[in-house]
This record gives structure tokens, sequence and C-alpha cells, in this order.
């Protein structure tokens, strides 16, 4: 028997998984992983320019696709980690 806590739980986890798809760029039929270099500039805070540094230095592993450019927003989060570990 679902609870009237239960379905509001359920709802506000639809619109918070909706708002990060949203936010994120993420389609919700397709989940896709791949960001362009600005919507993983954007998801940094960083310039588009400090991204492509990033990817010639090999801090970050981007895909090519033809002329584009593509980065595995998997692998922006584990820079994230990584960078909060040099910090502390």
């Amino acid at each position: 028997m679902t609870t009237p806590t239960d379905a509001f739980t359920s709802i506000i986890q639809s619109a918070v998984e909706a708002g990060v798809r949203r936010a994120l760029d993420i389609d919700a039929d397709t989940n896709r992983r791949l960001l362009s270099v600005e919507s993983a500039a954007e998801y940094l805070s960083l310039s588009e320019r400090e991204i492509y540094n990033m990817i010639s230095s090999r801090a970050l592993p981007a895909v090519k696709r033809g002329r584009r450019t593509l980065l595995d927003i998997r692998d922006l989060n584990d820079w994230i980690t990584a960078a909060k570990r040099a910090t502390v």
C-alpha cells in the first residue's frame, strides 16, 4: 500500500531528476552522457579554452566525432573528485 509520504517522495524524486536532466542537458529518452566542450565548461565553471587545454594535456579524456569534441560527464565527475582530494 502506498502512503502519502511515499507518493510525495516519488513526486519530488521525479521533479529533481527532471531538473538535473534539464540542467545537464541529458535527454530523458537517450540518457546522453556526452557533453560538448561548451556544456562541459559550464558544468565545471571553467572557460572553453581551459577545457581544451585540459584535453590537450590529457587531464581530461575526450571523444572525437568528426570535428566535434565531446566529454563524458562521468570523466568530468571523476576530475571533480580528484580535484577535491588534491586540495584536502
